[in-house]
């Protein structure tokens, strides 16, 4: 599929369930280097949160994913319950795989919020950073 002149195509995708967003397994400049092309699920705790140092831009985890060419980052703003967070995962995962070709992300994102026990808490902290993408098979 052809997207501002980007053709999008995405079989794949990184996951990451753990404390925080994983950088001290796979550290910022390392995970740099890697070319991913795949869409990240960053499912710890704080793990898309952004921080502000002075004057400077934000500066995140996520955004090394972006350098790794990954399209799009799925992230959590906050802290969150480790069985919510789980509950929100495995729906994602189970509406949007089998789903039809050309289903989006974005739109299975709402539903699988409502996995969540705490949907307003838990479920509120995963956010979409960067390009939509749909289902190819």
């Amino acid at each position: 599929k052809k997207v501002f002149g980007i053709y999008i195509c995405f079989v794949i995708c990184f996951r990451y369930c753990g404390h925080g967003s994983g950088g001290k397994y796979l550290p910022g400049f390392d995970l740099q280097q890697l070319t991913c092309r795949s869409v990240a699920l960053l499912m710890g705790c704080s793990s898309g949160e952004l921080h502000i140092k002075g004057q400077l831009d934000p500066a995140g985890m996520m955004l090394n994913y972006f350098l790794a060419d990954c399209p799009c980052v799925i992230a959590n703003l906050w802290d969150v319950t480790d069985k919510d967070i789980d509950r929100f995962l495995e729906s994602l995962l189970r509406k949007w795989l089998p789903s039809t070709p050309g289903s989006s992300l974005l739109n299975i994102i709402p539903e699988a919020r409502e996995a969540c026990r705490l949907r307003y808490l838990t479920g509120a902290a995963p956010v979409v950073y960067g390009f939509p993408v749909f289902l190819k098979k």
